[in-house]
């Protein structure tokens, strides 16, 4: 039976790429979908989307008690106009996918009384998903270990895993290979390049498919560290390892060109820019991923069977990125390096140790897919049913 169904999320990519993997699905089973959430949902919103969306205002919490009457304001405005869209729609279910963006939504359901399903992504409960889970139907996890749930609330917990996007999931299927190096086929000086300075600058597929790719991605704002630590972390590599690997990184726009320019001094072939279009396509070709613990980003590497270096960003709320970073070490499918210890020595005699021993690349990719959820999203859909 078809069920009007309000979507509600916002912040990140690792709070609205989920909501809208939901968002497509609940579609195609022909319930009608509204989506909500702040203006940073636009960037991820596509021409195909069969549902409406709309922008609720919102803000987060600032301990200052000068810009406290502004952020009551829009939080009150983003409730009125969700108190609106409730009567206008009169939604059976509210799925909130957690964020400073889902409270006045989350607000407004509890006025009126609708049936709340949360979901997280972490491996701890976030802030607003603690604050509504008194008022929730159902709480999703994404691990079956999440910590911050109160003892009185558990029962109301099932987990489903994470929603990866459907490009990802097509990838699962892909068994873990590595390029066969030939030291012979070296490559020309015009190697270097990246898409936004020297777009001209290409080299033969042939010779660019028998590349080690190593994938850095720094999270939706680029991780600065990566920036900084990386590039250095090559220098003092053979000229037979630089001429048979690729770094493709994504970091913030105005480190773009320092970025490049320092693998450029050591002769590594890189492309770097600030965003990729095909992610799916260069998470499919990377050898080794490099990136944040982010809960959306570390469950499409598992289901794309990809072994990572992880590096939790150690000001993460509830240090929710350690948690999630940690789950993946006891799994065996990741490396993972505190931001403290991530410096050039440290990087560098990893991959070093990666390189020379690629068995313990094949561990961490079969590892990886052995915990990835590929039925998260479907699961997820099914807690309106109430057989789940």
């Amino acid at each position: 039976m078809s069920k009007k169904i309000f979507i509600v999320s916002g912040g990140t990519g690792g709070h609205i790429i989920p909501a809208r993997c939901l968002a497509k699905l609940l579609q195609q089973q022909d319930h009608q979908i509204l989506f909500f959430g702040d203006e940073k949902i636009y960037n991820y919103k596509k021409l195909n989307d069969g549902f409406k969306t709309f922008i609720i205002n919102s803000s987060q919490f600032k301990k200052s008690l000068f810009s406290l009457p502004k952020i009551l304001i829009k939080i009150g405005l983003g409730v009125i106009k969700s108190l609106y869209f409730i009567a206008k729609y009169r939604p059976d279910y509210v799925y909130a996918f957690g964020g400073y963006a889902t409270f006045p939504m989350l607000i407004a359901s509890v006025i009126t009384n609708r049936k709340i399903i949360l979901h997280e992504q972490n491996a701890h409960l976030g802030k607003v998903n603690r604050i509504f889970a008194k008022f929730s139907h159902k709480i999703a996890l994404s691990f079956h270990e999440t910590s911050g749930i109160k003892t009185e609330f558990k029962h109301k917990t099932f987990f489903t895993g994470n929603p990866v996007r459907e490009e990802i999931i097509k990838l699962h299927t892909k068994k873990y290979s590595l390029p066969n190096f030939n030291n012979e086929e070296a490559i020309d000086d015009k190697k270097l390049g990246y898409n936004l300075l020297l777009n001209s600058d290409f080299y033969p597929t042939e010779v660019e498919n028998k590349l080690f790719k190593i994938l850095v991605i720094g999270g939706s704002g680029g991780a600065k560290i990566f920036s900084e630590i990386l590039p250095k972390a090559f220098f003092n590599f053979s000229e037979d390892i630089k001429e048979n690997i690729q770094i493709i990184q994504q970091c913030r726009e105005e480190l773009v060109e320092s970025t490049f320019d320092q693998y450029k001094s050591f002769n590594i072939n890189v492309i770097v820019d600030s965003f990729f279009e095909d992610m799916a396509q260069l998470i499919d070709d990377a050898h080794l991923i490099i990136g944040r613990a982010g809960s959306s980003s570390i469950f499409e590497f598992c289901v794309a069977n990809k072994p990572m270096i992880i590096v939790p960003f150690a000001k993460s709320a509830d240090n929710h990125q350690q948690k999630n970073a940690n789950f993946l070490l006891q799994k065996g499918a990741a490396i993972v390096i505190q931001e403290d210890e991530f410096n050039i020595q440290k990087i560098n005699e990893i991959l070093n140790k990666l390189f020379t021993e690629k068995d313990i690349l094949f561990k961490m990719s079969k590892n990886a897919g052995n915990i990835a959820i590929i039925d998260a999203t479907l699961k997820l859909s099914q807690l309106i049913n109430n057989d789940f």
